[in-house]
């Protein structure tokens, strides 16, 4: 055997060593509470209470609740087609947004844009995605920001397209129950040119009658620009008044005047932007204009892979239960126990070296005496 190579004894000492403190460190593993726990859990309560209002208005009016499409019984499902049905739309996305969860998510987002209490955030909603809306109000609750929500009133398929029960009809519920403060500043009809293109004449009356029954603001415009510039303005008229900065722009759906345009939608990285990436983006809404100006953005659509990226759903696939998963609950390793792992570790292995070099010092040495001997 080769009087150079370590001996194996130390070698496997070190081995094992190195096992049994990795396992130590590995033990040390635990879960404790993500940042803003408390908060988490308060918003997923408040959109519980929201929609369980929701399904007591719909019960009142005696609007239908269709089990089939809605099996958790949320109440912010609607039905498949009605005359203000603007697009299609996916029923599962429909249902996983309604998820209470979203509201911890929602949360979680706004805190890390710098939302803090009594912040203002613009708000730019559709119809379409009535569980996202509840989840943004209920964070905007729970932090203690003053949102300033624009509303487009026509929904794609399993939205709150129920002519008896829109959007705007679900924020009065909201109101009356005292769960949640906000109406919205203004709405329009949504659909093609945020003007309702795409509908029947029958269809956008019935819009036009919900915006006057809830009381609220009528946007009147004649295409998508202009309804861009007189969002903004009410924005910007609205932060004025209230002596603030809009500190964050949430859209959630795909309302051509908040994003510009169908492209834009595939373009905006879904989630918080804090810097939107220049593109050529087609048209330019609401969105984007608040970019340029450095407020930070959050773009709320694509709901599946938000809700795979959130924890909201897992590898089963499923979801996970309101008030669990990785929101609320995170895994973190006791950094003594890793740092004195390592540290011993270290040291064991330097004083291996040093122990070996000393021996092959030894052994040149006594090579050299016999040589000259």
């Amino acid at each position: 055997m080769s009087t150079n190579r370590t001996s194996a004894a130390p070698l496997v000492g070190l081995a094992c060593l190195a096992l049994v403190l990795y396992a130590a460190s590995e033990r040390s593993l635990s879960p404790v509470h993500a940042e803003a726990y408390k908060k988490k859990l308060e918003a997923v309560r408040l959109m519980q209470d929201g929609e369980a209002a929701v399904l007591s208005a719909k019960r009142r009016k005696g609007v239908s609740i269709d089990r089939k499409n809605d099996p958790e019984g949320y109440g912010v499902i609607g039905p498949q087609f009605t005359l203000i049905t603007t697009d299609r739309g996916s029923q599962t996305a429909k249902s996983l947004a309604a998820h209470p969860n979203f509201a911890a998510a929602v949360t979680q987002m706004m805190l890390l844009a710098g939302v803090e209490r009594g912040d203002l955030v613009a708000v730019g909603m559709t119809g379409s995605l009535p569980g996202l809306n509840l989840a943004v109000l209920s964070a905007c609750k729970v932090i203690g920001a003053d949102p300033l929500v624009i509303t487009s009133v026509g929904s794609s398929m399993f939205g709150a397209n129920d002519p008896e029960l829109t959007w705007l009809d679900m924020e009065s519920a909201l109101v009356d129950r005292a769960i949640l403060p906000y109406r919205s500043l203004a709405a329009s009809l949504g659909g093609g040119g945020d003007v309702g293109r795409g509908l029947s004449p029958a269809g956008r009356q019935l819009i036009l009658d919900a915006i006057a029954r809830n009381g609220v603001k009528l946007l009147e415009v004649d295409n998508a620009l202009e309804a861009v510039k007189q969002r903004m303005t009410l924005y910007d008229a609205a932060a004025a008044s209230r002596g603030r900065r809009i500190r964050l722009y949430v859209n959630v759906g795909g309302g051509v005047a908040s994003l510009g345009g169908a492209p834009n939608a595939r373009l905006i990285p879904a989630g918080l932007s804090r810097r939107l990436t220049e593109r050529n983006y087609p048209n330019r809404g609401v969105l984007n204009v608040f970019a340029e100006r450095g407020v930070p953005v959050l773009h709320l659509l694509e709901v599946e892979k938000l809700a795979r990226e959130l924890g909201i759903t897992d590898a089963s696939p499923g979801t996970v239960r309101p008030g669990q998963g990785l929101l609320f609950i995170k895994y973190t390793y006791n950094l003594w126990i890793v740092g004195a792992s390592a540290l011993l570790v270290l040291l064991a292995n330097t004083l291996v070296l040093r122990l070996d070099i000393r021996k092959r010092m030894l052994r040149w040495s006594r090579s050299e005496r016999i040589a000259h001997s």
